[in-house]
């Protein structure tokens, strides 16, 4: 669990609305994976902007929101920056530093969910808690990030799968 301000310090520019000592229990980008005390991610795209979603996410749990600047309701604790989803990144490199575990990375061309699986498999036989990993096939700089955020003290090891659509997002996620 971390606190707000302790995810303000890890992300450049950020900006701190509301109380800066709420729990923060969980990260999503979905409204509908949010339950009480998760911090929704507002993510902008081409064709949608969940910066629309923020009273939605507080309805369904939320305690706090990272958000585009001038896009955080009145009322609503959170961050607000330039880029949420370079925020996102900048979070999850943050909490990460809080663990010293091996991680193991799996990249490649072809096969990365399946291997990624086999050894998470392999390592839930070893330790059934003591294992994080990737799930499903998020391994982009949007889904690694919330893997890392299910880091958690009683991890001894993480899988992690790493993919790539342009040059230079293995650097990044690494």
């Amino acid at each position: 669990m971390m606190r707000l301000a302790q995810a303000l310090a890890w992300i450049p520019g950020g900006k701190l609305g509301g109380d800066g000592s709420i729990a923060i229990s969980r990260v999503h980008t979905d409204t509908r994976t949010l339950q009480h005390g998760d911090l929704f991610v507002a993510l902008k795209g081409e064709r949608f902007d969940a910066n629309d979603f923020i009273g939605k996410a507080s309805a369904n749990g939320a305690v706090a929101a990272l958000a585009h600047h001038g896009k955080l309701p009145q009322g609503m604790a959170g961050i607000e920056v330039d880029d949420t989803k370079l925020a996102l990144g900048a979070l999850a490199a943050g909490w990460r530093s809080q663990f010293t575990l091996p991680l193991i990375a799996v990249t490649g061309s072809n096969g990365k969910t399946t291997v990624t699986q086999m050894i998470a498999s392999i390592l839930r036989a070893w330790k059934p808690d003591a294992m994080l990993a990737t799930q499903g096939n998020f391994n982009n700089d949007i889904g690694l990030p919330p893997t890392l955020l299910r880091l958690r003290a009683g991890h001894r090891i993480g899988v992690i799968e790493l993919g790539m659509n342009h040059p230079g997002e293995i650097a990044y996620l690494a």
